[in-house]
Order: C-alpha cells, then structure tokens, then sequence
C-alpha cells in the first residue's frame, strides 16, 4: 500500500474483516461499500481484508459493491488429517521460540513446563476424543479455538498453566446441542409458555393450542399475584404479546404445529415442509392460528436443565417448573 500526501504523513491501515459474509447480510452493504470505495479511490491509502468461509460470498454482494471489488481471493483449505487439525490448537496455545525472544523476561524453565501442559491436555483422551468429532463432522478450526478460550482466560499468577478442570467444563458445553444454546438466549415470557405446555402435557394433554398455554400460563400468574403482597407480583403480558413469543417458539422450531394425514392430503406436499401456525391450515382448514394444535419438542428433563441453568428465572417460576 502506498502512502498518501506529498511526504507520505499518512501511514497506510489494513481492515481485516471476520465473518465477511455477515456484512454482507446488512440492508445496504454500506460500510462495505465505504470501504471499498474509498480503497478503489487511492486517495487513503488502506486495504480490506475479508475472511468468511462461505464460498458464494460474492453472490451476497450487491451489484455497487461488487464493482468496487478488487476480485482478488484466496481460498485456503481445511486440515486434511487429524494431526494437521491438531497441530492449529498446539499452535494457538503453545508459547512459541520466537514469543521467548522477543520477551526475554520469559524463563526457559516455564516455556517448557508451560508447552508440555499444552501437550498433556491435547493427548488426553477425552479432549482427543472430542477434537477428533470436531474433525469428522465439520473441520471448524474456530470451534476448537473456541474451547480453549475459557481455560486460557482463567491463567493467572497463582495459576499460570492450562489447567484440565477448566478445559472439561468448556467441552461439554460446545457438546450441547444447538437447540439447548438456542433457548439460552429466550425472553422470560417465551420461558414460562414453555413451562405451561410442560404442565399441560403433565396434565394428560398430547396436543394443546395457543389458547390453552395462555389460560395455563394466566393462570398460574393469577395464584402468583393473589399470593404476592407489596407490589411483588410478577407482570402479566397480554394475549397479543404472548401470542407473538408463541410464534418466536414455532419459528426456532421449539414448538411445532400438528398437521394430520386429512390436512396433508388437502393441502399437498408442500405442507409438510413448513413450520408455523398456518402449517396446519388449508382451503378446508380455517381454523384461527390460536386454535391450531401444536406440540413441545422438549422433554420435562430438558425443561428443568433450562430452568436451572438461567439466573434471571424468579424463584416462583423455578418451583412452578419443578411441579
């Protein structure tokens, strides 16, 4: 990159951009557009670095953006065998002979002892049996990054190597499935529809209707607020509010509508691929989405570990999931 100005005052700036595709996504695409404008301009010296692993990253551009694109791309390849997947860890975590040089504070002495802590964790057979699952489904070098980042963050003074007992913890949380990380991030309403439908399938109900959580959920709110004095209640949301958190739970799939075989065949193939209130509706079926029967697709189990796991859930609603 060169220098602009007449004695070249402006010192030239690298953007790297993580997760490319992502920008990508946004209405506009205007800071990519910025960017590759002003670096197209040559009045700035700078340079945009993008890293993605989509490979039809360039369909996601706009027709402008693109034509401010250098089209300049390199693709670099995953570890083919498992003892290349191994080494991006042994590499990341290990001190290196050049990081001692250039901080000759650091001893010889915990260079070494640090490096062969890296390598008793990484033989290991538990933290083996996990890299080599990693490896076989997606060859996500990140997510092996990612494990890591908790037991590195806790090396302190009083601790200054990588210890198992924090590497184990990190992976079995990257072993929960997507479904459970999902329902971490859910809003407290969309919880307790959760807990209702709990209670109603508790109750003897296989299949129940927005309708039916709702008086389930407003009615347990209502023994709450007759039991709460002095302004302790918890607040109680409307239908039309509740019936959108519904909806949130049927779109991340954690609700899904029943469609039976008469409906399937009225309204053809193509309703058996959709996954939301209308799903259960055809030219025949004009039932109000409300009134759609629908099933939880988590067990009490599941529920309870989502409710134990959180710790925004009031004590009152951690005793209503346990019922």
């Amino acid at each position: 990159m060169r220098t602009s100005g007449d004695q070249g005052s402006m010192p030239p700036v690298l953007f790297i951009l993580e997760e490319f595709d992502l920008l990508a996504q946004h209405p506009k695409q205007s800071l990519l557009y910025t960017l590759f404008d002003i670096a197209q301009s040559q009045q700035t010296p700078i340079a945009v670095l993008g890293v993605t692993a989509r490979i039809d990253v360039m369909d996601l551009l706009e027709k402008r953006v693109k034509s401010r694109f250098s089209h300049r791309q390199i693709h670099v390849c995953n570890a083919k065998t498992l003892d290349d997947f191994i080494s991006i860890a042994r590499v990341a975590l290990s001190i290196h002979s050049s990081d001692h040089q250039q901080h000759q504070q650091i001893p010889k002495a915990f260079v070494d002892t640090f490096n062969s802590k890296v390598e008793e964790i990484l033989s290991s057979e538990s933290v083996l049996s996990y890299i080599s699952e990693v490896f076989d489904i997606g060859k996500d070098a990140r997510q092996i990054l990612r494990t890591f980042v908790v037991a590195v963050s806790k090396i302190s003074n009083s601790q200054p190597y990588i210890d198992m007992a924090h590497v184990k913890p990190a992976i079995a949380r990257e072993r929960e499935s997507a479904k459970m990380l999902i329902l971490s991030s859910i809003s407290l309403l969309d919880l307790c529809l959760i807990i209702s439908m709990k209670s109603l399938v508790q109750s003897g109900n296989s299949k129940y209707n927005f309708e039916m959580v709702y008086n389930e959920y407003k009615t347990f709110m209502s023994r709450h607020m007759i039991a709460a004095s002095g302004g302790g209640a918890m607040k109680v949301y409307k239908k039309p509010v509740a019936l959108k958190a519904f909806e949130t739970l049927v779109e991340l799939e954690i609700v899904r509508p029943i469609i039976t075989s008469a409906v399937l065949s009225e309204a053809g193939s193509g309703a058996s691929g959709r996954n939301d209130l209308l799903a259960g509706s055809s030219q025949g079926v004009r039932a109000p989405k409300e009134y759609r029967m629908v099933q939880l697709m988590l067990e009490p189990g599941q529920v309870l570990n989502l409710v134990s796991q959180r710790l925004d859930v009031p004590v009152v609603i951690r005793r209503w999931a346990q019922q």
